[in-house]
């Protein structure tokens, strides 16, 4: 029956599964299920869908139920992998559990680089790299800003999810504990540890991505990598956008529709 269920969503077309929630019946008797039979028991579930099609990823549910659908921020993973040339280098900075790393690799990239600090998140990454032993991912364990040595970094509740403690993303939210992780600048692992350069950074730092790009200024003057990056709010998206155009980007926003002041804005960026 659990084998069954959890196979049940690649029987779903792909074009119905972002509508299917929607439909007040189905949409019930779907978490009822969810909630009653697959709820927090983790499984290893290939998605079919979307542009991570093919991943083999942990899934728990119900919080990876849009992982699981294979339409987890579509608009942003789509252009991500419509963004990525045979043979590129990617960075994702604040990998997280991996999906959009996993969209890199599997758009055709030669390496990815996954920086994510917490411990919880590589455990995660490392299980990723298990179940895709083809997919050519390369772990990092340090936070990526503006400096270069050990910073703050505030665990929230969901142990999965942190920020640098300078961050003000959700700062009514009290973090469960507060660590000194590694950090470095873009500048730093490209010129001085002479990591292989990028041809694109995904930077996803839950409100630190001004200090990101502040720290990859030589990188993206002399390298010129694309960028995807997901602001928080309305003024760090506008703030990120100038920090850009000054190195001689052109930035777009992907969402054409209006979005509320608190949240996410996925922000693409190409050097002139």
């Amino acid at each position: 029956m659990k084998w069954l269920l959890r196979q049940s969503v690649n029987l779903i077309p792909s074009r119905v599964r972002f509508w299917i929630k929607s439909i007040p019946g189905i949409a019930a008797l779907q978490r009822w299920l969810v909630n009653a039979v697959l709820s927090d028991e983790p499984f290893v579930h290939v998605i079919n869908s979307g542009p991570a099609s093919g991943l083999r990823f942990e899934i728990t549910l119900p919080n990876d139920k849009a992982i699981w659908s294979g339409t987890f921020e579509p608009e942003f993973a789509e252009a991500l992998a419509r963004s990525v040339a045979p043979g590129d280098v990617c960075y994702d900075i604040g990998g997280y559990r991996g999906y959009m790393s996993g969209v890199l690799a599997l758009a055709g990239a030669r390496r990815v680089l996954v920086f994510e600090p917490l411990s919880e998140n590589i455990v995660a990454l490392e299980k990723l790299c298990q179940l895709n032993p083809n997919l050519p991912l390369q772990i990092q364990q340090c936070a990526v800003g503006k400096v270069d040595g050990e910073v703050f970094f505030q665990v929230m509740p969901d142990r999965s999810m942190g920020k640098i403690a300078t961050s003000v993303l959700d700062a009514e939210i009290k973090p469960i504990e507060e660590i000194q992780v590694p950090v470095a600048t873009v500048d730093t692992l490209v010129f001085e540890r002479q990591l292989v350069a990028p041809n694109l950074l995904k930077i996803d730092v839950e409100g630190a991505e001004l200090d990101v790009l502040d720290g990859a200024a030589k990188t993206l003057n002399e390298i010129s990598p694309r960028i995807f990056l997901e602001a928080h709010s309305q003024t760090l998206a506008e703030a990120c956008a100038v920090r850009l155009t000054g190195h001689r980007y052109v930035v777009r926003q992907l969402e054409s529709k209006t979005v509320a002041p608190d949240f996410a804005r996925h922000l693409v960026a190409e050097r002139k």
